[in-house]
Order: C-alpha cells, then sequence, then structure tokens
C-alpha cells in the first residue's frame, strides 16, 4: 500500500476540473510533480509523461493515494516526435482522450553566449522550442478532431532579455510568440496561454545555478523566491473553467520580476561586465 503524501491544501473546489483528463510533461518531479497534484486535488485525472517512467510511476501512485484521483505514468521524449505521437496512442488508451495539455518539461543551463557550442545550443532549442512543439501538434490536433481542449505552456519571464540563458530566451520567447499565434488559429475550439515562473527554488535550479545567484533577485518586488505550489495555482487556474475567457495569454508568476529588478542567470563578471552589480 503507498502511503498518501502530503500535498499542500488546494484553493480550488475538489470538483474544478472534475471529468477532466490531464496531461503533464515531466511530471515525475520538481515543478511538473506539484503540477500534477495540484490538478488531480482539483478533481482531474492525470497522465504524468517523462523520459524517467519510473520517476512518474512512483508520483502517479502517490498522487492517487493522496487525493484519490486516477494517475498513470508513460514514457516520453519530446524532442523526439515518434516517441510524442506513441504517447498520444497511450494517453487514449488509458483515458481515451486528453483534456489538457501541460506542456512542463524542458531544460537551461548558465553559460554566457559566445561559450556557447552548437551541440548545447540545439539542445536547449529542441527541448524547449521544438519539444513543445511536438506535443502541441500532435495533442493540439488530436483535440481539434474531437471536443476541443485547453494547452498550457509553462515558460519563463519573458520580454526584458535573459542574460546567462540566452538559448532558452530564444526558446521561451519562441514558445510565448506560438502560443499567441494557435490561440487564434485554433479558437474557439482550444484554448492556449503560458504560465511564466520567476525564480522559484526547485531542486532543478539548485542543481544549475550558483547560490549566490539568488542575490540577482533582491531588486523584484516580492523579494523572495517563489514556491512550486505558486505556480502550481496558477497552471490549475489558467487551464480550468475559471478562465475559460482567456486565450493567447502570458500569466506571470515572478514577483514583479516580469516588470522590475534583474534577471540574469549569471554574475557580471561571468557575463565579461565590469562588477559593481551585486
Amino acid at each position: 500500500m503507498v502511503e498518501p503524501r502530503a500535498i499542500a491544501k488546494s484553493p480550488f473546489a475538489p470538483d474544478l476540473l472534475a471529468g477532466q483528463i490531464a496531461l503533464v510533461t515531466g511530471g515525475g518531479s520538481g515543478l511538473g510533480r506539484v503540477i500534477a497534484e495540484a490538478l488531480a486535488c482539483a478533481g482531474a485525472d492525470v497522465l504524468l509523461a517523462a523520459r524517467r517512467v519510473e520517476r512518474c510511476e512512483v508520483a502517479a501512485k502517490e498522487i492517487h493515494a493522496a487525493t484519490g484521483r486516477r494517475a498513470e505514468a508513460a514514457f516520453v521524449n519530446i524532442r523526439e516526435r515518434d516517441a510524442v505521437e506513441a504517447l498520444e496512442v497511450r494517453a487514449r488508451e488509458l483515458f481515451g482522450r486528453v483534456d489538457i495539455l501541460i506542456n512542463n518539461a524542458g531544460g537551461q543551463f548558465p553559460q554566457p553566449a559566445r561559450d556557447f557550442k552548437p551541440k548545447g545550443w540545439q539542445a536547449v532549442i529542441d527541448t524547449n522550442l521544438t519539444g513543445t512543439w511536438n506535443m502541441t501538434q500532435v495533442f493540439g490536433n488530436r483535440m481539434l478532431e474531437a471536443a476541443g481542449g485547453v494547452i498550457t505552456n509553462v515558460i519563463a519571464v519573458v520580454g526584458r532579455g535573459f542574460p546567462g540563458i540566452a538559448h532558452t530566451a530564444a526558446a521561451r520567447a519562441g514558445v510565448l510568440e506560438l502560443t499567441r499565434t494557435l490561440a487564434y488559429e485554433w479558437g474557439p475550439k482550444l484554448r492556449l496561454n503560458c504560465v511564466a515562473p520567476g525564480p522559484v527554488s526547485t531542486e532543478a535550479f539548485q542543481d544549475t545555478y550558483d547560490p549566490d545567484i539568488a542575490r540577482v533577485f533582491e531588486g523584484i518586488p516580492l523579494a523572495r523566491f517563489g514556491t512550486r505550489e505558486e505556480i502550481a495555482n496558477a497552471v490549475v487556474f489558467i487551464s480550468s473553467p475559471a478562465a475559460s475567457y482567456v486565450t493567447g495569454e502570458v500569466l506571470f508568476v515572478a514577483g514583479g520580476q516580469q516588470n522590475y529588478g534583474r534577471n540574469q542567470a549569471l554574475f557580471d563578471h561571468q557575463l565579461g561586465k565590469k562588477e559593481g552589480a551585486f
């Protein structure tokens, strides 16, 4: 028997997403897992997909134990079109359809742009932009053939530049413009939006960035890191009927970083600039 995992209390009604099937990429750990938990707490059945399917299997069992909602796991490598198409078939085998797609999977590494190697650049573009497109087109086409659906893309703070991670800045901005474009092409059957987290203390963030880089966020209005639950709640809202008249938008959940404060993934001296920002 799987012991229920402690899950943060949901601010949403437990039947907000009743009858809905939600697919979360990168759902086995980190932010993706918390998003899947939040969707299940709001009444959705969930499919967690990632390259490390064993993590998804553990998470699915724990989500079911904690919420009572059906939770399943599946493999996907979003960079590979064949793997995405296989996931779509598997989703229909398990649930019959997908109503809500959360494109959460992604990744990047901090590095001055002048030092990017072609392979490193392409890896981030293939995951964050092309991978999101693969999922969006394959599942979006199925939704268009059926009753419609909702696609929510988890991106990053865009619109100000992102020194130190130029590859993901380009990719995430591309996803935002893709989202706005498809909101017109695929409406009214589909709603497509983005959620843009600011600095959130996750395992991936801690593994990727210098611990002292947190000082770069002191200038944002809320002057702290966000939590995974705050991002997950935004994803649930914008994917739910509560946001039924919202499409082609980006919801910043960033403590005001989209407007104020510094927005960079490396220190000035690492970017070849004069010290003094800190």
